[in-house]
């Protein structure tokens, strides 16, 4: 049974404030308005965001529904097991939602049998949308296709983003998410478990990822700098990493893909989590386009 259930905590009203000056350099002072608006929620008054008078404020409510619509229209949702999860970020700040569709999984215990020694019935790939929004600015409206490890919840990167739907906040036409979109990228997903395949067969020695991560990943280069700026705690957190998923599936390209992953899904940071994994994750794309990681791929 599949359940597309919006959290309340999605739905909130916001007013949009004009901010004024008090100009005291004339004869008798006046409060000036100004070309910025505070975006305040009605329901505990809480400031969001201030921005010019060109920013739409679109509730996230009103985007999570018009792609449930989309979702409904495409499968038969009764039948397909569909969980979701909301995350309304500093005080509403900020928005994710997560869709994953259990139905459309990749079973990585298949290609188990070609020496990989893949088990276990986590051990598989699920197609998962995911909504972003903000009302601090930060993040524009984002409608992209990724997919997730279940065994360790890694959220499976990918380099070519070209299934992703994006909308700035101050654009005065909605963002459109439609069929195609939808199916392109549950195309993309069942390519995936090829391309995943595909790095389970190539073999790496650990003088070569180190080598991948420092160039990528770890990399703190400064221009017109010939000091070393690779990042001790990236390397140290990549390492770690590394070390179980090279036990764990071999010394491949899978497991320094899974290493990257992980790095990205869980960051072990003092900032705010949601903010440094979507950065994260960024990084990884680029590395899987770098000379280096193409070099050891071809």
């Amino acid at each position: 049974m599949s359940t597309l259930e919006i959290s309340k905590d999605v739905y909130f009203d916001c007013d949009r404030k004009q901010l004024s000056y008090l100009d005291e350099c004339q004869e008798y002072s006046e409060n000036k308005k100004v070309n910025r608006y505070a975006i305040v929620r009605q329901d505990n008054g809480n400031l969001l965001g201030i921005h010019t008078d060109d920013y739409i404020v679109r509730p996230y409510a009103k985007l999570a529904e018009s792609v449930n619509e989309v979702v409904k229209e495409c499968i038969d949702t009764d039948r397909y097991h569909i969980t979701t999860k909301d995350h309304v970020l500093e005080n509403g700040k900020k928005y994710r939602r997560d869709i994953n569709f259990w139905d459309d999984s990749i079973d990585m215990q298949n290609y188990g049998k070609n020496g990989m020694h893949i088990t276990g019935k986590e051990e598989k790939i699920i197609p998962q949308l995911r909504i972003y929004s903000s009302m601090d600015g930060r993040w524009g409206q984002q409608i992209m296709w990724s997919s997730v490890y279940v065994v360790c919840l890694n959220g499976m990167v990918r380099p070519d983003w070209t299934f992703t739907v994006y909308n700035k906040h101050n654009t005065r036409k909605d963002i459109s998410f439609g069929l195609d979109d939808f199916k392109l990228g549950l195309v993309a997903h069942k390519e995936l478990g090829e391309e995943l395949f595909k790095m389970m067969q190539k073999k790496v020695t650990t003088d070569i990822v180190t080598q991948l991560f420092k160039s990528t990943l770890a990399s703190q280069y400064k221009r017109n700098s010939l000091i070393d700026h690779t990042s001790a705690n990236v390397m140290k957190d990549l390492n770690n990493a590394w070390e179980k998923y090279e036990q764990k599936y071999g010394p491949t390209l899978f497991a320094v893909y899974q290493t990257a992953t992980h790095w990205s899904s869980h960051p072990v940071t003092k900032g705010a989590l949601h903010n440094v994994s979507r950065k994260r994750e960024k990084q990884v794309a680029e590395m899987m386009t770098s000379n280096e990681w193409e070099a050891i791929a071809a």
